[in-house]
């Protein structure tokens, strides 16, 4: 069973971005609804209102995410201050610009943008958010309390070896500035935290 995910995830790793949103949109069908309300998105960059609704997109029951496709050419196109800043057009939020994915194959996109860029995007949500989470939860099995995140841990799930292996094979597609050391992808759960602690 595993073997068969883990060998999934390698072949995403060989694909390219495209490939990918093309493989991920026929395994798990086209997002449902659009990622924010259009009239809120309008308002909060007339700045009327400070937060922006978000479309019933969710699949987190099912264990999914959604990745926006265009994040190969913008940055954070889920974060209001980014939007703020760069005043996003609202067709960037149009579910036909998002796919689900699960933890892993979220990773390998943001692993190959950054690949297919040079680092110019995708490394900030694979750096900041994407790979802490994931490899804390996967690597030393820190399960995540909020049941939305256990149910996105459980559709990913790899026992630790695998996960390692795989870690791995995606940290390889890094531009060379953000990949991680074998010793560190691989350290055991006291040092790592020795080592965030001194950060």
């Amino acid at each position: 069973m595993y073997d068969t995910k883990f060998e999934e995830y390698e072949m995403m790793i060989g694909n390219s971005y495209q490939e990918n949103i093309y493989y991920l949109l026929q395994k798990y069908g086209g997002v449902i609804d659009d990622y924010y309300r259009e009239k809120s998105y309008e308002r909060f960059l007339n700045n009327e209102i400070k937060h922006i609704t978000k479309g019933k997109y969710s699949r987190t029951n099912d264990g999914l995410v959604v990745h926006h496709i265009n994040e190969n050419k913008y940055l954070n196109l889920a974060d209001k201050d980014f939007i703020m800043a760069n005043k996003y057009p609202y067709e960037l939020q149009r579910k036909e610009q998002l796919v689900y994915c699960d933890l892993f194959e979220h990773l390998i996109l943001h692993a190959i943008i950054s690949n297919e860029t040079n680092g110019k995007f995708g490394a900030p949500g694979y750096c900041a958010y994407i790979f802490p989470m994931v490899f804390e939860w996967f690597s030393y099995e820190r399960l995540p309390q909020s049941q939305w995140k256990l149910n996105c841990y459980n559709k990913a799930y790899l026992p630790k070896d695998l996960t390692r292996k795989l870690l791995v094979k995606i940290d390889q597609l890094l531009p060379k500035q953000y990949q991680s050391s074998y010793e560190f992808l691989t350290m055991d759960e006291e040092d790592y935290y020795i080592l965030k602690a001194e950060e």
